[in-house]
């Protein structure tokens, strides 16, 4: 008669003290379990560069975002400076004496000769 394995229940105990990694299974299938550590270890690295990764595209957001509402302050407060009421006020203010041209700037042609 031919015999019959029985297979064998492995149970928490076994696995908590160790006595799994002894089986007979565990020695045949050894190579598997190594690629599985060692594809679950290389999921979870990439899971937390991920998260890294998005944190600092956050931050950069961030920054950008406060970065563009300056500039645009920026160009707003140099567009108010250079009005020519602006820059007349200022000009009086200073003492200096130059006053406004009544006469319209003219374009000067000069050939090319």
């Amino acid at each position: 008669m031919a015999e019959v394995k029985r297979k064998k229940k492995v149970t928490v105990r076994e696995v908590l003290n160790g006595r799994f990694f002894e089986s007979e299974w565990f020695r045949n299938n050894r190579i598997l379990m190594l690629m599985i550590f060692f594809l679950l270890f290389i999921n979870i690295s990439v899971k937390y560069k991920s998260e890294k990764v998005i944190r600092e595209m956050t931050a950069l957001e961030d920054s950008l975002i406060e970065l563009r509402s300056r500039s645009i302050s920026i160009a707003a407060d140099v567009i108010k400076m250079s009005r020519q009421s602006v820059i007349i006020d200022r000009v009086k203010k200073s003492g200096i004496n130059l006053e406004t041209s009544k006469v319209p700037p003219r374009k000067i042609y000069v050939d090319k000769d």
